[in-house]
């Protein structure tokens, strides 16, 4: 479809998204319906009747837009109240395996555990914000979604006295794309924890300090959470960027396993 123009403001599109209410073709800007006005969506003054609870998420977002404060106007521009629900739930789970290890046999305090479910917080949603992120920036509409495998490997996590893994669900995504952009979606996340897993194991190896257990535990959750991911199987990160480049594929992956037997070592 390389050429499409946008059939509202007339934009050359390379990747145009189709609405799925009017079937008609737009850029990223006017592809959300409330946007380029679409014919397709049967609208109407809230007193007909209709319950509020009924009513499309794009029709909520938009009232919600209008008449809620400027920050909430930006947080459902970036995102959506689905999506926000998983997120909640997954920062929940992910939080659970911090505060696990508080009752494992390696005998983490109740504040380390704190401060290690803050960690693992923080590496999950920087995990998913870079796949989101990069997906937008080729013009693709991605969210945040659990998964029930995921959920299941999380919840695992929980009661492993050994194996912590955080991945409760994915960013899914939707419009056109080529290989090479699925690949680099895929590989932001991985090279994101990979980059925490590198910068808390300096941390841990170059300073004297109380909290040495929690950047200990901190490294290899983030590199344990980078080999998981770049498995190349099924809906994981790994065979996305396999498809894409077999070398890049290799050499996350390498990068991944030496950072999980150094953490083992140390």
């Amino acid at each position: 479809m390389n050429g499409l123009k946008c059939q509202y403001c007339g934009l050359d599109v390379d990747l145009p998204f189709k609405c799925p209410f009017c079937g008609r073709y737009f850029c990223a800007e006017h592809r959300l319906p409330e946007f380029h006005v679409c014919q397709g969506i049967k609208r109407g003054p809230l007193y007909h009747g209709v319950p509020l609870g009924r009513l499309d998420e794009t029709i909520k977002v938009s009232i919600l837009r209008r008449f809620s404060p400027g920050f909430f106007r930006f947080l459902h521009h970036v995102s959506s109240l689905v999506e926000l629900a998983h997120l909640t739930l997954g920062v929940l789970l992910v939080m659970l395996v911090g505060f696990s290890l508080s009752f494992s046999e390696i005998h983490v305090n109740l504040p380390s555990a704190f401060y290690l479910a803050l960690i693992f917080t923080l590496s999950f949603i920087l995990h998913e914000i870079g796949h989101k992120f990069t997906a937008k920036y080729y013009g693709l509409w991605a969210e945040f979604r659990l998964s029930l495998i995921g959920i299941m490997i999380t919840l695992i996590s929980v009661f492993s006295p050994i194996i912590k893994i955080i991945s409760p669900g994915a960013v899914v995504i939707s419009g056109e794309a080529t290989r090479e952009n699925l690949g680099k979606i895929a590989l932001s996340g991985p090279i994101i924890n990979i980059s925490l897993s590198i910068l808390l194991l300096a941390l841990n190896l170059t300073l004297n300090t109380s909290f040495k257990i929690i950047l200990a535990w901190g490294s290899i959750v983030n590199a344990y959470v980078a080999v998981f991911n770049l498995i190349p199987f099924g809906f994981l990160d790994g065979a996305k960027i396999f498809w894409w480049n077999k070398y890049v594929w290799i050499i996350s992956f390498l990068m991944a396993l030496t950072l999980v037997a150094i953490n083992l070592i140390f």
